[in-house]
């Protein structure tokens, strides 16, 4: 190997993708699939029209052709030495700087490549891999593209379990806590997983649910009337998730404007309330005799003691365990209440068949991947 080769494959190596623990699932093959286009891709290139790095190793001659048309990428060959034989001398040093650049191309290109296979096998338990394998070289006939695709049919193909959890992903409604591009990339994702299951989502009807999640925001009104305006032909997916956006940055804008102003209008109140006070208090120093302000002074003291005997009495009857008491209750009962609403709203696990708020569906116990993580005393609900 040379030593443009060696560098280019420990400066991929060197890069962090997730570690998949066990048997990797589908979820888990696009996530290392999304992180090693993204490490490929920030490698520069000039193949495959070069703005996306090299990241043509990692994805299929279709899928590339999805964000790079007419420009495939194509691994390079090997230029091997310089040509000999009789060269112009007024062609020799431009001769010399093509091979060169070739050389140096094909280089990259082959320690990127082994780079990402060190990532993969790092990130995946070489048992699932192992058929790859052949005896005495290793991985060093395979690409990256076909250790995924690989592990994608052999380990991380969908049954029905996963198809259903994908279809929930699908119709789960937007939280209007969140920007809504959290939740058109959510469905979008759910969707691509799908389509390679070859379950077919219907674009109207993501078009419709996703109307009905504005709809419910309460907000959305002008927008949602705008969109039932336009042409059937203008009301597409990509359509509507640049108008939900815009409408989302929009209001957005207006609530920041709206609690500024206000803010505005407090402080000047304020201001012009302890100015007005001041003046009052100057006035009635100035015109009242020294011998009454002692006396208010006097006063007040007086009114202040009694208040601080009155507390000190107050809290030497009520004793600091009621108290205590009283407060843990409340806490309690309102833990309980968050509790049993978080439960209410939470999505019915499709491995289990529960509820479990506190864990997604991937960290359901029922999953051999997370045997590691049940209690002692957990019973599995499939057990008759």
């Amino acid at each position: 190997m040379t030593i443009t080769e060696q560098e280019t494959r420990k400066a991929v190596a060197e890069c962090a993708v997730t570690k998949i623990n066990g048997q990797p699932t589908n979820k888990d093959i696009d996530l290392l699939d999304d992180e090693l286009t993204a490490i490929a891709s920030s490698f520069p290139s000039e193949l495959g029209g070069g703005m996306h790095g090299h990241a043509g190793l990692i994805k299929s001659v279709a899928d590339y052709e999805i964000f790079a048309p007419g420009t495939p990428f194509i691994m390079p060959s090997n230029p091997g030495h310089y040509p000999a034989g009789p060269i112009p001398a007024v062609q020799r040093a431009q001769r010399e700087a093509e091979h060169k650049a070739l050389i140096v191309q094909f280089q990259t290109s082959v320690g990127v490549a082994k780079g990402l296979k060190d990532l993969i096998l790092t990130a995946v338990d070489e048992d699932f891999l192992l058929e790859l394998r052949d005896e005495g070289i290793a991985y060093l006939n395979v690409t990256p593209f076909q250790m995924l695709t690989h592990l994608r049919d052999r380990w991380g193909s969908m049954d029905y379990v996963d198809i259903t959890a994908l279809l929930a992903e699908c119709d789960s409604p937007w939280n209007a806590g969140e920007v809504p591009t959290k939740y058109f990339n959510r469905v979008d994702k759910a969707r691509r997983q799908l389509i390679r299951a070859n379950v077919q989502v219907d674009e109207r009807a993501m078009m419709a649910k996703a109307l009905k999640c504005f709809k419910d925001a309460g907000d959305f009104d002008p927008a949602i009337r705008e969109w039932e305006a336009r042409p059937v032909a203008m009301q597409t997916y990509a359509n509507l998730k640049v108008l939900m956006c815009a409408e989302y940055a929009k209001l957005n804008r207006q609530d920041s404007t709206t609690a500024r102003a206000t803010g505005h209008a407090s402080a000047n109140n304020v201001v012009e309330r302890l100015a007005q006070a001041t003046e009052e208090l100057v006035a009635e120093l100035t015109e009242k005799h020294a011998k009454q302000i002692e006396s208010i002074i006097k006063a007040n003291s007086d009114a202040m003691k009694e208040l601080t005997a009155a507390i000190s009495a107050n809290k030497a009857t009520t004793p600091a365990s009621t108290v205590n008491k009283a407060d843990k209750k409340k806490t309690w009962e309102e833990k309980k209440k968050v509790w049993e609403e978080k439960k209410k709203n939470a999505p019915t696990c499709p491995h289990c068949d529960r509820k479990h708020p506190n864990r997604t569906a991937d960290q359901c116990w029922e999953l051999p991947a997370n045997a590691d993580k049940r209690p002692a005393d957990w019973k599995s609900v499939k057990v008759t």
